[in-house]
Parts: structure tokens; sequence; C-alpha cells
């Protein structure tokens, strides 16, 4: 089964890319290790936190998102956009890679944070989803990770989510 990644919800599909299930988790968490190196503000880490929980963990076939969805913070809309930008070059440039307990393919991974990159640089504010963000703290319990510090996971050093660490149930 494959995941559709869009921009916006009213893109054509040609303007959308479709990732294996596997893809996806590696995609995923070369993106969370290198966005958990580089995240330094609140809403930078949220944007991270929110990648993580989208992985293939929570199952197969249903992970595909817009970025539009995404937990956007208005207020800081153009310096996170640039952010995840930075997150997809640094984890081209294989940053965190080795953490991972596998080499991730490169010949398949390219295209994939390609079309990402130039996703994130072509979103612009009034393509996010205003209750996206509203809605995604609307859902989380006390006790979630996103809501007490941004701990890490001591063997990877990426953030944690209400499901764990990205990696560590991943492929490692």
């Amino acid at each position: 089964m494959a995941n559709i990644f869009g921009r916006r919800h009213d893109d054509l599909p040609d303007d959308k890319i479709s990732v294996s299930d596997i893809g996806t988790d590696v995609l995923i968490s070369v993106l969370v290790l290198a966005g958990s190196a580089l995240a330094e503000t609140e809403s930078q880490k949220q944007l991270i936190v929110w990648l993580a929980e989208h992985d293939q963990y929570i199952g197969s076939g249903i992970v595909g998102f817009d970025l539009s969805d995404m937990p956007w913070d208005p207020a800081h809309f153009d310096e996170d956009r640039m952010f995840m930008v930075r997150t997809v070059d640094a984890a081209s440039v294989r940053t965190g890679w080795d953490k991972l307990s596998y080499a991730p393919s490169e010949p398949h991974l390219r295209p994939m944070l390609g079309w990402f990159h130039k996703a994130f640089l072509r979103l612009k504010r009034e393509d996010i989803v205003p209750q996206a963000r509203e809605n995604w703290f609307g859902e989380m319990e006390p006790d979630d990770p996103a809501l007490n510090g941004f701990p890490r996971c001591e063997k990877h050093g990426c953030f944690l989510t209400y499901l764990g660490c990205q990696v560590c149930h991943g492929r490692n």
C-alpha cells in the first residue's frame, strides 16, 4: 500500500507524491532525526513531533497527509516553513542517519526529499488549515510530551511523541 503526500488538499494528483509504507517510515525517521537536531523554537519542535506522529507505526497505508494540515503557527509560519526546508536539506546530507540501525536507500529517498523540499518552498501562509493546530492540541492528553517540555529519546535524541520514539519503534 502507498501513502499520498500533498502540499494542499486541492493539489492535482500529479502534484502529489506516493510513497510506500516502508519508504514512509524511513522518510519520517530521517526527517525527525534531522529536525530534532535543528529545532530551536517551540513551534519548530511541535512540527517535528507532529511528523513523528504520522509514521507507519499507526498503520499501513493511512499516514499520508498534506503539508497544509501540519500544526503551523501563523505567527511563525515563514520562519517555520524555512526550518522545514532546512530539515529536509539536513536529512538529504544524512544528518542523524548514523543513529539508525540500517542504511537508508539514497536512490529511493532522494526523490522523496526533493519533493518535500520543493513542496515546503511552495507552501504559502494562505494554504495552511487554520484549525489544524487547534485540533492537534485538542486531541492531546495532559501528559503528552509536546505539552511537557519536548523530552527526547535517550538513544536517538529525537523528540518523543505520545507513541514514544519514532526511531525505536521503527526499524531499529
